[in-house]
């Protein structure tokens, strides 16, 4: 059978006439038991009819059904065929665009040339169809009477503070939003432009029908309103900050690099897709107009990610490093250490954010100039000092623990508390070790230390206890402010290690820190970061970290006390 449809799919796909050309597909009309027929039709993009276009998840390959195109069989994923039937009229025809279909999937050149105008297909639509499958749960009924309601409430564009008393905050049909939040359609990566671009993006999910951009301003509403946070809906961070891909919508300090590193964490089957998925926004192109980028699935991975990067540099200088995150394989290959793979992707949340109001760790140094010699990238930097010990983290409610990457040692949470509370024979440029680690697992949290030193002794007593809270000894406050304590261990801490260098500074680093790779200032980056020794005085880039004590700028006053110097640092 896989034989036959693939040598069906080559048998209608002839190729395109030139790149201003595509196919829509014509959808017969029918009723929901009878098959799905559909026809292809190749049109020009200056003449084309208006159509609607679909968006959704492929889903699972090895479920798939037959429908009938141009009278020859055809194998689609489940989803989309759910999709069709959803869509399909009982008595007109629609007239649609879905690229499993309309797109030679093993045609590389016109997947190439395809993507490039991928922006304009759905920006283009008249309608944009996001199609989310039937409710688990069956309750798409509820989430669809409660978006509406929630609409009432919106009143010159903004959403009302809600008290406690209002029905709204205690309303049960919030978990089946919840679980709409779930959908994996919110994972997938070329989902973002699909929706951002759509004129009028509609949500299909089971019987029920929706605004999208209705559903998004609601999902905001939610994540800033306290009252919400026990029905546990997913923040959906990207689909918030990027739902908007018209001229100027976007926040004006961000720049392409920050588009793809809050989406880093989407799916998508190839890894090349981590960047074409991106490329309609116009953020993608250069201030002369070219596009940084242009698809092509005819290079690698490691080709797009290589000329994506030196592009990023360019437009966004060295704070694109913040980005690059190692597992042991891409450590060890040949590749460029300080190429970002946006194909790994381990951390929750970075350390470097944008707008940076939080850091200046190269405050005050000579600025930077960068050179790409081959692949190797030259710059100026204060190497601070080397990693004695580094432990991997280990976070979950059932508790907090410390594995020391060398011995295999692992420590509970209270107990790393413990020891460096009575810890005094090794060198610490902290008057108050408890309280500059407990700084240092949530990248600061609070400018005030002895703060985070009572919510993380009061979270450590409640994990000592096996979740049973230290009633005894501390209240109610302190027991919330242990649980936001452990929200921020949550967001920064999975996928990090914790170092120790040389000179007792304590660092939130990359999760392959070892013994012997350095802390780093890099001139021109707001943080810090972990770097390899490699051969002939060249080093590999682990990741960006947080080093407490040299975040505020104190690097500048070390290089003139001549403790450290800045130097030529080449990174490979």
């Amino acid at each position: 059978m896989d034989h036959l449809i693939k040598y069906e799919r080559e048998d209608f796909y002839h190729p395109l006439a030139g790149l201003h050309t595509f196919r829509l597909l014509i959808l017969e009309p029918g009723q929901i038991p009878s098959p799905i027929s559909i026809r292809l039709q190749v049109v020009e993009r200056a003449t084309a009819p208006a159509y609607d276009a679909i968006s959704y998840v492929w889903g699972d390959p090895t479920q798939t059904v037959v429908i009938s195109c141009d009278g020859k069989p055809l194998e689609i994923t489940f989803n989309l065929y759910w999709a069709l039937v959803r869509i399909r009229s009982v008595s007109c025809e629609k007239v649609l665009w879905a690229d499993a279909i309309c797109i030679n999937q093993a045609d590389l050149e016109e997947r190439s040339n395809q993507v490039t105008f991928m922006a304009a297909l759905y920006e283009n639509a008249k309608l944009v169809y996001i199609c989310m499958g039937d409710a688990e749960d069956g309750n798409e009924v509820q989430v669809q009477t409660v978006i509406d309601d929630a609409k009432k409430l919106r009143n010159g564009g903004q959403f009302p503070v809600l008290q406690g008393g209002h029905p709204l905050t205690n309303d049960g049909r919030w978990y089946a939003l919840a679980v709409l939040t779930e959908n994996p359609w919110f994972t997938r990566a070329w989902v973002v432009q699909e929706a951002a671009l759509a004129k009028d993006p509609i949500v299909l999910y089971g019987r029920a029908e929706f605004g999208y951009r209705d559903l998004v301003r609601i999902l905001g509403w939610l994540n800033t309103s306290t009252w919400a946070i026990r029905f546990e809906v997913s923040r959906l961070f990207i689909h918030l900050e990027w739902a908007d891909w018209r001229p100027n919508a976007h926040n004006p300090a961000y720049a392409f690099v920050d588009l793809l590193s809050h989406a880093a964490l989407l799916n998508c089957t190839d890894p090349r897709d981590k960047v074409y998925a991106f490329l309609g926004h116009q953020l993608a192109y250069s201030s002369t107009g070219s596009p940084l980028v242009k698809p092509d699935y005819e290079k690698t991975p490691g080709q797009v990610y290589l000329e994506l990067s030196k592009a990023l540099i360019q437009q966004s200088g060295l704070r694109v490093l913040t980005t690059v995150e190692h597992t042991q394989d891409t450590i060890d290959n040949s590749s460029p250490s300080w190429v970002t793979r946006w194909d790994v992707q381990l951390v929750m949340n970075d350390i470097f954010k944008v707008p940076n109001t939080q850091f200046r760790a190269s405050v005050g140094l000579t600025p930077n100039s960068i050179v790409i010699a081959g692949e190797n990238l030259v710059l100026r930097g204060v190497v601070l000092d080397t990693v004695r010990e580094s432990f991997t983290i280990y976070v979950s409610k059932l508790g907090i623990k410390f594995e020391n990457n060398s011995t295999g040692e692992v420590l509970k949470f209270w107990r790393v508390l413990e020891e460096l509370d009575r810890a005094s024979d090794s060198p610490s440029p902290y008057n108050d070790r408890v309280g500059a680690f407990c700084a240092t697992l949530s990248i600061g949290g609070s400018s005030i230390e002895a703060d985070l030193k009572r919510w993380a002794t009061c979270l450590a007593a409640t994990l000592r206890n096996e979740g049973q809270s230290a009633t005894s000894t501390y209240s109610q406050e302190q027991q919330h402010e242990a649980l936001v304590y452990y929200a921020n261990l949550e967001a920064y801490c999975i996928n990090r290690s914790f170092a120790i260098t040389d000179n007792g500074f304590y660092g939130l680093v990359p999760l392959l820190t070892r013994p012997g790779d350095v802390s780093c200032v890099l001139v021109g980056v707001d943080v810090p970061f972990i770097l390899r020794p490699h051969a002939a005085l060249k080093f590999k880039l682990l990741g960006e970290c947080y080093v407490h004590g040299v975040m505020e700028g104190q690097c500048i006053g070390m290089v003139e006390r001549k403790e450290v110097i800045e130097q030529s640092v080449v990174i490979c």
